[in-house]
């Protein structure tokens, strides 16, 4: 039985999965392909001012977060996709993404070496 890393909800992937990893890499490899570069350009997006694209692409990517067993950031992503829907001052959006960058970059990192670990199988 593959154990995953601790900063994952296992019982939650066990859950949805059961025993079929190729689910979970196909998962895992959606997250980091195709969700992470929406995260990543939503600086840009806050930059310019758009901060209705911020909330969108903030809506867009959160419950992959879940999906790969990473639950605990929805709700901090949702909060980011709420503030966005307001008139969100620039400099304390910034601070929230940044802050939430922090948690979600290395989240990435686990989720890159747990892919590879699958991989490897």
């Amino acid at each position: 039985m593959f154990t995953f890393n601790p900063l994952l909800n296992s019982e939650y992937l066990q859950e949805i999965y059961g025993d079929d990893l190729s689910i979970v890499q196909i998962m895992f490899e959606s997250f980091i392909d195709d969700n992470m570069p929406i995260w990543e350009g939503i600086p840009s997006k806050i930059q310019s001012g758009n901060f209705k694209e911020v909330s969108d692409m903030t809506h867009q990517i959160k419950p992959s977060f879940t999906m790969v067993g990473l639950g605990f950031l929805h709700p901090k992503v949702h909060d980011l996709e709420l503030y966005a829907k307001g008139n969100p001052d620039v400099n304390t959006l910034v601070a929230k993404y940044d802050t939430l960058a922090v948690e979600i970059n290395h989240a990435k990192l686990i989720i890159k070496d747990e892919l590879k670990r699958l991989n490897a199988l």
